[in-house]
């Protein structure tokens, strides 16, 4: 960015203040706003330094925040998750603490859920080819592959008790 159009030192941290009080941020979506609003290098790590002194940002606050949205309002299995996180440049010690906050239950139950309702909207040539699009289904969402072919498989076996 051209360095005349660049924003000053004080107002990144005041704007950076106000989004942060306002919406979860974790230090990579801070450093790339930062760098996107044409601040120097230097300046960027004084700015995210103050943001996480002062509590505006925290990556274990904001991994926990991000795990549990995704798990719950896009039904997001861990996979899917932990690389979105990685995507973020957070910790690996911390996604696996936000992944460990998510119950195991709810995620079976989740891919159970979100397999049967597929299960109905998906057109299939053949049985076969109905369990490859469902397990693939699954996976997409990040779930791990033994538990969506188990779950697919029941399913299956669910689907055809019922039309019988």
């Amino acid at each position: 960015m051209d360095s005349k159009y660049a924003v000053s030192f004080e107002k990144a941290l005041k704007r950076l203040q106000n989004l942060c009080a306002r919406q979860e941020k974790c230090t990579w979506d801070i450093m790339l706003k930062l760098k996107l609003w044409g601040v120097k290098n230097e300046e960027v790590q004084k700015i995210v330094s103050m943001l996480v002194d002062e509590g505006f940002v925290d990556d274990r606050r904001y991994a926990s925040m991000f795990a549990r949205e995704k798990s719950q309002l896009n039904k997001w299995g861990s996979i899917k998750i932990a690389s979105a996180l990685r995507a973020k440049k957070i910790d690996e010690s911390i996604i696996k603490e936000a992944l460990l906050e998510l119950q195991p239950k709810f995620d079976r139950a989740t891919l159970e859920n979100i397999i049967t309702t597929k299960a109905k909207q998906v057109k299939a040539k053949s049985p076969s080819d109905l369990r490859a699009k469902l397990v693939r289904f699954g996976l997409s969402r990040g779930f791990e592959l033994e538990h969506v072919v188990k779950t697919v498989d029941m399913v299956m076996k669910s689907n055809m008790t019922d039309e019988a």
